[in-house]
């Protein structure tokens, strides 16, 4: 793959009781204005930053949000002419969110190669601020009493194939709340990703149903 994935992959914090790890990053770079991403509900508008061209794109996959089976979230860098970070964005509950707002920590250090963001506690989205996190009025909630409320909630594309019933959902609801459930620390550390979790979005994809597959053998004992 383009050493260009590895060059600016962000720098990611975690909660320090965070339960769950980012299990593969696809990737993705788009250089047409109006493109549509693969990956999320959006268009891409290059004109938003003075001087892009292109549009780095990397989705993390984890095996859960504190609330569900399945957690997709993204962050976009967006690059001039000259290599050089002009843009960034987080994911923000299907939302995404300016990741370089001058007023708030996690801007781009003197190398201008590598964001930092942090990941909310349990749900994963990104912000280039944990002060920010505070906004969300759940946050420390959808951690403990909210945990699994939603079972197994992913898009129809990854689970056409697969089929529960009610009691089978509602049996996910308390492996998520009886094996995770947490509170968060608040305090962060960085993760390593290493090299060979990241792979062009398509590859991913196709891996997306099958983890999921895993889990709900793993729950279900079948």
């Amino acid at each position: 793959m383009d050493r260009i994935v590895y060059e600016y992959a962000p720098i990611i914090y975690m909660d320090k009781r965070e339960p769950f790890k980012v299990r593969k990053v696809g990737f993705a770079q788009y250089c047409e204005d109006g493109t549509r991403s693969l990956s999320f509900n959006r268009r891409f508008d290059l004109k938003n930053f003075d001087g892009a061209v292109r549009v780095l794109e990397y989705a993390y996959y984890l095996n859960y949000d504190i609330q569900h089976l399945y957690d997709l979230e993204h962050i976009w860098i967006y690059i001039d002419g000259e290599g050089k970070i002009v843009g960034a964005e987080g994911s923000y509950h299907g939302r995404f969110l300016n990741a370089m707002n001058r007023s708030f920590d996690g801007k781009v250090p003197k190398d201008e190669k590598n964001i930092t963001m942090y990941s909310q506690p349990g749900k994963h989205a990104f912000l280039s601020d944990p002060r920010l996190m505070y906004l969300y009025s759940e946050l420390y909630a959808s951690c403990d009493r909210l945990a699994g409320i939603s079972g197994l909630d992913a898009p129809e594309r990854f689970i056409k194939d697969i089929h529960i019933s009610e009691s089978e959902n509602e049996k996910v609801i308390r492996y998520i709340r009886d094996n995770f459930s947490f509170v968060p620390s608040m305090e962060f550390e960085k993760v390593n990703i290493s090299e060979d979790d990241y792979m062009p979005w398509e590859d991913l994809s196709v891996k997306i149903p099958v983890f999921i597959r895993v889990e709900l053998s793993k729950i279900l004992g079948s």
